[in-house]
């Protein structure tokens, strides 16, 4: 038995037997996090501020876990946090590279997250951090998928094939480089996943918006006849999966 948690964006919690991992967990209030349980390993798909990098050192000082994320978020880490996390806290990992952790196995999948200008403005004002926003990397383990993010790109379905999918997570926003609905969904047919989990559509606490919500996910699969069962969550919903 396993389970997921939807923290809003991109941020998700699952829980496989004795293991809880955290996905992107980004808070535009730090003081939510208290209200977590403790994870185990972190994962970070790449440096944008909405995806939780900036609260790493928060996270070790709580939970004194582990962070995997590509490797030149990674070196980028290790030196900003130099005196609050050990180096041998992150663990770099790189598209089509895997590791284990205890018995589970976790893969990075390709991303494709092409920032235009006004996109990196947007970051650039309110990251207030050089993060590394590339390369981007989503994560497989245990059959989920999270894209991190990512518009369509043929690449997510090659690098899965032989990798059962039961729940993917995909952005449907539409904007700042992410995927819009009809996107999402080709990704989640292709992968023939079970579930389609909808995220990175909620507006930032800054008022960036994005063009769309799981109700057009919705009505686009009803349409189509999509065998792909849509699940929107709200913040802090728990499904078992």
């Amino acid at each position: 038995m396993s389970s997921l948690t939807y923290f809003g964006y991109s941020a998700v919690q699952i829980e496989l037997a004795n293991l809880r991992i955290y996905v992107d967990p980004y808070f535009t209030n730090p003081s939510e996090l208290a209200n977590l349980q403790p994870g185990h390993l972190v994962l970070f798909s790449h440096g944008h501020f909405d995806h939780g990098v900036l609260l790493t050192p928060k996270l070790y000082e709580m939970w004194k876990c582990q962070f995997v994320a590509p490797k030149a978020l990674v070196n980028w880490l290790r030196r900003k946090y130099k005196k609050k996390v050990p180096a041998e806290a992150f663990l770099p990992l790189d598209v089509g590279q895997s590791l284990y952790y205890g018995d589970t196995k976790i893969y990075a999948v390709p991303a494709l997250h092409p920032l235009n200008r006004l996109g990196k403005t947007i970051i650039a004002m309110f990251a207030r951090s050089r993060a590394p926003g590339k390369p981007v990397n989503g994560y497989y383990l245990e059959g989920f998928y999270h894209a991190g993010a990512t518009i369509y790109s043929a690449d997510i379905s090659k690098a899965l094939a032989g990798h059962p999918v039961h729940t993917a997570f995909l952005p449907i926003g539409g904007k700042y480089a992410t995927a819009a609905p009809q996107e999402a969904l080709q990704v989640a047919e292709e992968l023939q996943a079970k579930r389609l989990v909808p995220m990175h559509w909620q507006p930032l606490a800054e008022q960036v918006f994005y063009r769309y919500q799981p109700s057009h996910l919705m009505k686009l699969a009803k349409d189509n006849d999509s065998k792909v069962e849509i699940l929107p969550l709200a913040i802090g919903q728990k499904v078992e999966i």
